[in-house]
């Protein structure tokens, strides 16, 4: 049996062999680490004593886009104002412009001694080592400038430039079409530069405000001092609606028509040159002219006597006032009745029997005949002076009364005396002729104080209206008969009745004496 024989002596050898090269590699490798670990502190031991020897900022060291490697403190300061200071790099804008500028233009000013000091002080003092690292690592150090801002400087700056950039707005307006019509034209608004907003930008961060380079202008909507004129519409619309009032009165019926003139009509006659002026018209007479007639041709068996100047139009349509129209009553006929004679016509139509005779020759007091047509003159006839609007006396026969009117309101009321029978007073309408402050009557030799003729009885023989009547002989007449018939025509008061009358009624005053 054949037996294996161990040999100690060589297992041992190849066993120490092997723990000696682990032993020795072990050591190569620390050694290594070491040397990898000892030469960049060497470089960062010499660096820092670089440093600390020489008064050149270190490599890699920039403010923005200067690098200022290897430069003295003087010169990197002038590298520095000249870049940040005096170079038109930094950008103002806004939506429609854009300036390029120095940064100080907008009052944002880079210390370079102190900002030199700042790049100066990389890798020394208690930043050094790390600072020294990171060039190492990373081969630049940016340095932040130092910067101040003059808010005054940069107030009046922008202020300035706000008057060169801003948009005015536009006042509304008014405008006048092609006929002549006002419209109003909306105010604009226009914009400028927020002056207040922009410096609260830049001091709320000057160094971001800097570094960004550029700044954003805030703007601002500018509104109209006048935005809306729709008011001053209303109010020039005022002037087209302005009518003209019109009158038109009846002295025989005391009727008074009021009515204003078509507006459209009125509309067209006014001007307004200007829309904060006076508006004025001017009448179309041929229009005015044409709308009386179509109105006349409404009014029944009367027609327009007189009127106002139509150049009074202006004035009415300024002040307010009324543009007056007088009527007149057109003549009528009469079919004589079995029985009739002018003189009895006259009292049926309220005019004496020679007016009638007159207009229908060939006539006389009894020769007419049943049948026979006749012509009564108008009722105007009697009435040969403008009639006075507003005053007017009536007078009733049969109650042997007289009223006194003034502005449609009674002023005073008299109890009278008319004509007898055998000489009755004449009922129609007519008015104060004539004033005799003491008129004579030869055929009864008596005298009629503050005496106003009203009409003709016969032609050339005026009844009226006086005070008691005086015999030549002094005797007073009717005193004590007043309200009953008692003269010889005429309508007779007592004396301060008269008095009073005859100072209130100028000629033209319309007496309508009732049956």
């Amino acid at each position: 049996m054949q037996r294996v024989v161990t040999i100690p002596g060589q297992l041992q050898g190849r066993t120490k062999s092997k723990s000696n090269f682990g032993k020795i590699l072990g050591i190569i490798l620390l050694v290594l680490v070491v040397l990898a670990l000892l030469v960049p502190m060497a470089a960062v031991a010499g660096s820092a004593l670089y440093v600390r020897q020489t008064q050149m900022i270190l490599p890699g060291v920039a403010v923005g886009p200067v690098e200022l490697s290897n430069l003295p403190l003087a010169e990197a300061s002038t590298y520095i104002d000249n870049y940040w200071n005096n170079t038109t790099h930094f950008v103002v804008l806004n939506e429609q412009y854009k300036w390029t500028v120095t940064p100080p233009n907008i009052g944002l000013w880079i210390d370079p001694v102190q900002t030199a000091e700042r790049a100066f002080d990389v890798g020394r003092n208690t930043g050094g080592v790390g600072e020294i690292l990171q060039l190492a690592t990373t081969k630049q150090v940016a340095i932040a400038p130092v910067v101040t801002f003059n808010e005054d400087y940069a107030r009046e700056v922008l202020l300035d430039l706000s008057t060169r950039m801003n948009i005015p707005a536009q006042d509304a307006t008014l405008a006048q079409d092609a006929q002549g019509h006002w419209y109003a034209q909306a105010g604009v608004d226009g914009w400028g530069l927020d002056v207040e907003a922009a410096i609260a930008m830049i001091k709320a961060d000057p160094q971001a405000v800097l570094q960004s380079g550029y700044l954003q202008l805030p703007m601002v909507a500018i509104p109209p001092a006048v935005a809306d004129l729709s008011s001053e519409l209303e109010r020039i619309a005022v002037h087209y609606e302005r009518p003209i009032q019109l009158r038109a009165w009846d002295a025989i019926t005391d009727e008074l028509l009021t009515w204003t003139l078509p507006q459209e009509l009125v509309a067209g006659w006014v001007h307004l040159d200007d829309p904060y002026g006076e508006p004025y018209i001017t009448v179309d007479t041929a229009q005015f002219e044409q709308y009386l007639a179509e109105w006349e041709s409404t009014i029944g068996n009367r027609e327009i006597d007189f009127k106002d100047p139509v150049e009074q139009l202006d004035d009415v349509w300024t002040s307010g006032g009324v543009y007056t129209i007088f009527l007149r009553h057109k003549a009528t006929q009469y079919t004589v009745n079995y029985g009739d004679n002018l003189v009895r016509i006259g009292f049926q139509v309220g005019m004496p029997y020679w007016k009638i005779q007159e207009a229908n020759p060939g006539t006389s007091i009894y020769n007419v005949s049943a049948g026979q047509v006749l012509t009564i003159p108008s009722k105007n006839e009697m009435l040969p002076y403008p009639p006075v609007f507003g005053k007017r006396i009536v007078i009733s026969i049969t109650e042997q009364h007289m009223w006194v009117y003034e502005n449609l309101a009674l002023k005073s009321e008299h109890v009278i005396s008319t004509g007898m029978s055998n000489s009755p007073t004449l009922p129609g309408v007519f008015q104060i002729q004539t004033h005799e402050i003491n008129a004579y009557a030869s055929n009864w030799d008596l005298w009629m104080p503050h005496f106003m003729g009203i009409y003709e009885a016969v032609p050339g023989f005026m009844n009226g209206i006086h005070g008691l009547p005086v015999l030549s002989s002094g005797a007073r007449l009717w005193a004590n008969v007043l309200g009953q018939r008692a003269s010889y025509g005429c309508i007779i008061l007592d004396l301060a009745s008269g008095e009073a009358l005859y100072n209130w009624a100028e000629n033209g005053v319309v007496v309508e004496i009732l049956p």
